[in-house]
């Protein structure tokens, strides 16, 4: 069984796109970075990309905290529809008790509580 190269694709229109090969060196090159932006510039939803594009994710999860479940599960669903899979393939999210994970999932949307 192969697995097909993901494309991922990034909105021009954000600021964190338009940074993004900035972002991924930073990322790569650096256990902490802190990426701060204005709100709606990209920070939500393309930084787990870029994370995914340098190989983050592979073999385990990319953890990406929300403050709200409906956050979580929203966020999870943009990445998700940005990646073109389907919620709880490649991007999951969980909260309380419900988990929309699977084994393929790399990207998991959890609220901090």
């Amino acid at each position: 069984m192969s697995v097909e190269p993901l494309e991922i694709a990034y909105p021009a229109e954000l600021p964190v796109s338009q940074r993004r090969d900035d972002i991924a060196a930073a990322i790569r090159d650096h256990q902490v970075v802190i990426v701060a932006g204005e709100t709606g510039s990209g920070k939500t939803t393309q930084l787990p990309k870029i994370c995914l594009e340098l190989g983050r994710g592979a073999g385990r999860m990319i953890g990406h905290t929300q403050p709200r479940r409906i956050a979580a599960r929203s966020v999870a669903e943009r990445i998700a529809a940005e990646l073109g899979t389907e919620l709880g393939d490649l991007v999951g999210y969980q909260v309380r008790f419900t988990d929309r994970t699977s084994k393929r999932s790399r990207i998991k949307l959890m609220t901090d509580g």
